[in-house]
């Protein structure tokens, strides 16, 4: 595991790189000893089920699970470009085939999660990451909910 890209309320989110393949991945390692209540352990496992549930270019992927006594790794695709978000800052506003061109990715992976009777909940551009071709990845499912 390599340096830590990102921090949350039940642990970190390092970089690594899988042995066999070389890609880099993002790894979420989440203490379990800091999840406690119940409506946690069920917003976790929601996402798990969400994320194992859909395959789409514009959802981030996950890869593995891995559980070990006190933590519980979640082995997904790494998005190196970083957030949506960050990127609006750093270049003020975005032109105009740009911002269309994210629009049609957003809206293509919204489609995808609707179809599998998902509804994000949090869609903002810190939950939109770009990967190294400046393609929109959904991440943070979370606030999730599973429709009939």
């Amino acid at each position: 595991l390599g340096k830590t890209i990102g921090e949350g309320t039940f642990g970190k989110v390092k970089l690594g790189r899988h042995i066999l393949s070389g890609e880099r991945v993002a790894v979420k390692i989440l203490e379990k000893e800091k999840i406690v209540e119940v409506a946690d352990i069920e917003r976790i496992a929601r996402e798990v089920h969400i994320l194992k549930l859909i395959r789409h270019p514009h959802v981030v992927q996950l890869y593995e699970i891995i559980e070990t006594r006190g933590q519980l790794y979640l082995i997904m695709e790494y998005a190196s470009g970083g957030e949506l978000f960050d990127h609006i800052v750093a270049n003020g506003r975005v032109q105009e085939p740009e911002a269309c061109r994210f629009f049609h990715q957003i809206i293509a992976g919204v489609e995808k999660v609707h179809a599998a009777k998902v509804v994000h909940r949090d869609l903002k551009p810190e939950n939109l990451l770009l990967d190294e071709h400046q393609c929109i990845k959904i991440v943070d499912f979370g606030l999730s909910n599973v429709f009939q």
